[in-house]
C-alpha cells in the first residue's frame, strides 16, 4: 500500500469535497452480454461463477481508482485487490470469505471453487467474516443471486463509516437468454465518489464487457 500524496493527486479537489459525505457512495446497474463466458464454462464443465468473478477482478484491478481506499483516515492506493464473496453453507446461512487473487486463471478457479466447497461445509458460529483477509481493505465485497435476474439493486451501507465505503461492492444476477441466443446478465458495482467517479466506472464496466468477450486463453493477449 502505498499512501496518496493529497498535494499532488489530481483529484484531491475530488476527494476532499466528498470525503465529507456521510455517504459518498452511489452505482450503476449495467448489463453484461456474457454469451463467450456461459459457453466458456459450460465447454469446460465448470461453474459460471469463477468465470466472470475473474473477469471482474481483472478489470478492478486494472482501474488505479477503484484500488484506492480510506485507511485510518488517510487515503492509500493498493497493487493488488482481492475477492471476498458470499457463499450460502449446508444449514442455508451466508458466510463470507475470500482469497488472494491469482492473475493465472486455472489457479484462480481451483482456489475458488475448494474456498466455495469448504464453506458450504462450516457449521454456523457467531462469525461472519471468519476468514482475515474480508478484514482487509485491499478486497471487493462481491455477491451473487443465481436465482433472480434483477434490473437494479442496492447494497446495506456503513453511514459515515469512510474507509468501509471505500472498498467496493458488487452484485450480480442470474444470467438469461435473449432472443438472439446471447446471455446476458446484470451487474452491480457500487464504489465511493471520494476516489471513484463516473469515468473510471464507466471504464471499468467497459473492461468487464470487453474481457467478458473473450476466452480465456485470449485474455492475457488483450491485457498487454
Amino acid at each position: 500500500m502505498k499512501l496518496i500524496d493529497m498535494k499532488t493527486y489530481p483529484k484531491r479537489n475530488q476527494y476532499n469535497w466528498f470525503i465529507q459525505y456521510q455517504n459518498p457512495a452511489y452505482g450503476f446497474d449495467v448489463d453484461i452480454d456474457c454469451t463467450e463466458v456461459v459457453k466458456e464454462s459450460k465447454e469446460m464443465k465448470q461453474s459460471f461463477f469463477p468465470h466472470f468473478l475473474y473477469r471482474i477482478m481483472l478489470a478492478i484491478n486494472s482501474i488505479p481508482e477503484l484500488k484506492m481506499r480510506v485507511v485510518d483516515g488517510k487515503p492509500y492506493s493498493y497493487d493488488v485487490i482481492h475477492p471476498t464473496f458470499t457463499v450460502m453453507t449446508k444449514q442455508g446461512v451466508y458466510q463470507n470469505c475470500g482469497f488472494e487473487m491469482k492473475e493465472n486463471f486455472p489457479l484462480f478457479y481451483q482456489t475458488c471453487r475448494a474456498l466455495i466447497d469448504e464453506v458450504k461445509e462450516l457449521e454456523v458460529n457467531d462469525e461472519l467474516d471468519r476468514f482475515p483477509i474480508c478484514k482487509t481493505p485491499n478486497v471487493v465485497f462481491l455477491t451473487s443471486i443465481p436465482t433472480l435476474n434483477f434490473t437494479s439493486m442496492t447494497h446495506p451501507l456503513p453511514i459515515g463509516n469512510q474507509e468501509s465505503l471505500s472498498i467496493p461492492r458488487a452484485c450480480f444476477g442470474k444470467y438469461y437468454q435473449t432472443e438472439d441466443g446471447h446471455y446476458h446478465v446484470k451487474l452491480n458495482l457500487t464504489v465511493s465518489h471520494v476516489f471513484v467517479d463516473g469515468y473510471p466506472l464507466a471504464d471499468c464496466f467497459r473492461l468487464i464487457q470487453e474481457l467478458s468477450n473473450k476466452r480465456i486463453e485470449e485474455i492475457p493477449v488483450l491485457l498487454k
